[in-house]
This record gives C-alpha cells, sequence and structure tokens, in this order.
C-alpha cells in the first residue's frame, strides 16, 4: 500500500488478506468513525488486513 502526498510518501508491504465477516467490517467502521465520519452503508464493504512486513517513505 502506498501513499503521497508532494515529496512525502509511505509504503507498506506485507500479506494481504480479505476479511468479509459482518464483525470485522464493523469494527473497521467503527474504528474508521472514529477518526475521520460514519462511513455510508456499503452492503459489498470488506476489510483488507495487511501483516506489514517492511515499512518504507520519508520523513
Amino acid at each position: 500500500m502506498c501513499q503521497v502526498d508532494g515529496r512525502r510518501w509511505s509504503t507498506l508491504e506485507g500479506r494481504a488478506v480479505v476479511r468479509e465477516a459482518l464483525e470485522e467490517v464493523a469494527e473497521a467502521e467503527r474504528r474508521y468513525a472514529e477518526r475521520y465520519k460514519p462511513p455510508r452503508p456499503n452492503p459489498t464493504r470488506v476489510v483488507i488486513e495487511i501483516a506489514v512486513d517492511r515499512a518504507l517513505g520519508t520523513t
């Protein structure tokens, strides 16, 4: 996964797993809402869980 903001960037590398369980999706939505705002309903939403092996980026 990569994020770019002008000259700054970050990359996370690792194995990704798609989670579809309703409890896991609800927990991810709760965490998202704490930081941003409640997401719109989406019955096909999934969670992508990344087990990070390496982090790269600039400061």
